[in-house]
């Protein structure tokens, strides 16, 4: 018999930076109260990103800054975040995640920050999984132009500092989280998970500065190839630097995930959340607490629904129940293009307290609602057109602040691997 020899696994390194060049106009680009708003603007997006992977782990950097300049009324504003993600296979039974990002973005901005998805992830949360899920947040508007054969706008769902919006204020980030999960059988699984993050704003730091750390534990289990169910808890600590404004958190809830059909596939949790608070206007209140996510991925196109209410910290008024639900598709009209359209809607609530109103007597809005609309275009292996549209507005306190709409066009270049 002729032994087979044993090929080993060769790591792979990918070395890209895109380079977008766009122009447009904005309604009211930092979402301002005022009756003379509007401007035309130009960018410059670099994104850079490196991935090495090997047999069992993958390692992942990659960077976004965002150069816009107004033709009128506002100076230059400037967006920045950088990511770094590790994920490990150590045995059959164990695997590993960790994540790094660092952001720094005006809130309300209308950026069209071209981050990577979970660059400028949203504040940890209590009632969908701290420290495990991700989102995105470019300063709390915009879409997202992503060059390459993906979708060309990647949704930003509204940022929970909505009441900072229209003051100029930059939000300046970090967050470390991670996870580990441990196969117990071949239908029971253990994961255990933790984050830690620190958010410093330009303006009103006594009451917005905070750091926030927590912990989850869950469990699942399989009870069919098509459903899996089970409990997690999670705990987290929000500490503001006003004295007797701190918050605790306290979450339980049951979990599933469901395969529907070859096509569509579902997965949430629903539980309650319990809040012990002393910041003023921050909610105190018992509620429930989950998330839901539907999803339908056919060849050519993909469609989800997402909603959400979680408990989130807020650069003003403590922690805040936020309720989130929003839908995204995206569709590929050939080997060349593709069109995508998301919509999404948040609410701001605090459990009876009076939110529309702010200490120094300015607004606290306390809704907002997007819809973004995008198109790219292959043009050759390493350049793409692409487009985006948006419209936005903000509900609740918003006497005086004109609505945002507009777009963008530009060219988008990859140097580099152009995979």
């Amino acid at each position: 018999m002729t032994a087979v020899p044993t090929v080993a696994w060769a790591q792979e390194d990918r070395l890209s930076v895109d380079v977008v060049g766009s122009a447009g106009y904005s309604n009211n680009p930092f979402a301002l109260v005022d009756d003379n708003t509007d401007s035309a603007l130009v960018s410059v997006d670099v994104l850079p990103r490196y991935q090495r992977l090997t047999e069992r782990s993958t390692l992942t950097l990659s960077g976004a800054a965002s150069f816009q300049r107004y033709l009128r009324r506002y100076s230059n504003n400037e967006s920045y975040s950088a990511s770094a993600d590790y994920a490990l296979r150590a045995s059959e039974q164990v695997t590993a995640h960790t994540r790094l990002d660092l952001l720094s973005s005006v809130l309300g901005a209308n950026n069209f920050l071209p981050g990577i998805v979970g660059a400028g992830q949203a504040s940890p949360a209590i009632g969908s999984g701290a420290g495990t899920t991700t989102g995105v947040d470019a300063g709390g508007g915009g879409g997202t132009i992503v060059p390459g054969a993906n979708p060309t706008v990647v949704p930003l769902m509204p940022f929970t500092d909505i009441g900072l919006f229209g003051l100029r204020n930059r939000r300046r980030s970090a967050r470390l989280g991670g996870d580990v999960a441990i196969g117990l059988s071949a239908q029971e699984s253990l994961t255990v998970s933790g984050y830690g993050e620190v958010a410093r704003f330009s303006q009103l730091p006594e009451f917005g500065d905070y750091e926030a750390f927590g912990a989850t534990l869950g469990y699942s289990r399989r009870l069919s190839e098509r459903l899996t169910v089970g409990l997690r808890g999670s705990v987290s600590d929000f500490n503001y630097q006003t004295s007797d404004s701190d918050s605790r958190a306290l979450s339980l809830e049951a979990t599933g995930s469901t395969r529907l059909s070859e096509l569509w596939s579902a997965d949430g949790a629903v539980g309650v959340t319990f809040v012990d608070s002393g910041a003023v206007g921050s909610t105190r209140r018992t509620s429930l607490s989950g998330n839901v996510n539907l999803t339908r991925r056919g060849e050519l196109s993909s469609l989800s629904f997402q909603g959400s209410r979680q408990v989130s910290p807020t650069g003003l008024a403590g922690t805040q129940y936020v309720s989130t639900i929003g839908v995204n598709w995206s569709r590929r009209l050939g080997e060349r293009e593709n069109v995508s359209l998301s919509a999404n809607y948040s609410n701001v609530g605090g459990g009876g307290q009076d939110l529309t109103r702010i200490p120094g007597g300015l607004p606290f809005q306390t809704e907002f609602g997007q819809v973004i609309a995008g198109y790219d275009r292959q043009i050759n292996r390493r350049m793409r057109f692409v487009a985006s549209a948006n419209y936005r507005q903000l509900f609740g306190g918003n006497a005086g602040r004109p609505r945002d709409f507009g777009g963008q066009l530009g060219l988008s270049y990859r140097i580099g691997d152009p995979r």
